[in-house]
């Protein structure tokens, strides 16, 4: 693939051999890139996003991450004249890696930030600290032995916010002690709240419950599977452990699954109602919450 010249500086664009799932062709470095997606804004957010590199036109389609060992490289892919491209900013060459992980526009991340603590047995302990094999508590009070942690690398700087940035759940801001501690998870994270599994982001108000934009570039969620679809205590919140809506190869470590369980049958979901997005939370739940976080700003304000 021959260099191309145009206005943003630093990347490197691979062809794809999509069929293969790997990498193909020669590195290309990008010097200069005109990023045009219709709107002036110069971020490329939605799948059909299109941009210009010299005059040949990209289509933007999603995040994208390739792997080699423990190590990931972190990107976006896009198309153009029927072929697929994978861009980055690594100087790697990627010839020697494999597995192409695609994310595109609304592929759901369901994890844990570095740091929740999950209940166990034994006390409570943060998440990426869990293995194979140790149990936690659910929110039946059962402990249930974790049968496998994902990890999912996540970068801002090719990704929709709106799509990967965490969602943080002041401490209270779900009811007394709920949760103990400020709880951060990504927005398709669902959470027990009133008897409905509601997605993170469909709770955001701004205040209590908010997009936390104060993350690294790169970052990584964890998620936990059991058995079965189950609610754990996540800094005290029910929040719904691994089931089969997503598919695991969004998760950087998910040949490990593969290697140590199979082929499994899929995990059965919990028979709860869902909200995905804030319309479909009850009306009830909002004014609680609303009334909850009225409360707790009136309690900062009180105390300031």
């Amino acid at each position: 693939m021959e260099q191309v010249m145009a206005t943003y500086g630093g990347y490197n664009v691979w062809e794809l051999n999509t069929n293969a799932g790997k990498i193909q062709g020669n590195s290309a470095i990008i010097t200069d890139a005109t990023i045009d997606t219709g709107d002036g804004d110069y971020i490329l957010n939605d799948s059909n996003d299109t941009f210009l590199i010299g005059s040949t036109t990209y289509t933007y389609v999603g995040t994208a991450q390739v792997s080699k060992g423990t190590t990931t490289i972190q990107g976006f892919y896009a198309t153009s004249g029927g072929k697929t491209y994978f861009f980055t900013l690594s100087g790697d060459d990627l010839r020697t890696y494999r597995n192409l992980q695609t994310q595109p526009g609304g592929q759901y991340l369901l994890c844990f930030m570095k740091g929740t603590r999950i209940a166990t047995p034994d006390g409570e302990v943060a998440v990426e600290t869990l293995k194979i094999g140790d149990l936690v508590l659910t929110a039946e009070g059962k402990a249930m032995p974790v049968r496998w942690i994902g990890r999912q690398t996540v970068s801002t700087i090719f990704a929709d916010p709106l799509r990967v940035l965490p969602i943080r759940i002041t401490a209270g801001a779900l009811g007394e002690n709920l949760p103990v501690r400020d709880l951060l998870v990504s927005p398709d994270h669902a959470l027990l709240v009133d008897g409905v599994l509601i997605h993170a982001g469909a709770l955001v108000n701004g205040t209590t419950i908010r997009r936390e934009s104060d993350v690294p570039t790169t970052f990584t969620y964890y998620h936990v599977e059991l058995a079965d679809h189950s609610l754990i205590l996540a800094e005290g919140v029910p929040a719904e452990t691994f089931v089969d809506n997503v598919d695991r190869l969004a998760f950087d470590n998910w040949e490990e699954h593969e290697a140590l369980y199979g082929d499994l049958p899929p995990i059965p979901e919990l028979e709860l109602p869902r909200a995905k997005a804030q319309r479909q939370v009850p009306m009830a739940t909002r004014q609680r919450l609303a009334a909850r976080a009225a409360a707790l700003l009136g309690e900062v304000a009180a105390a300031a």
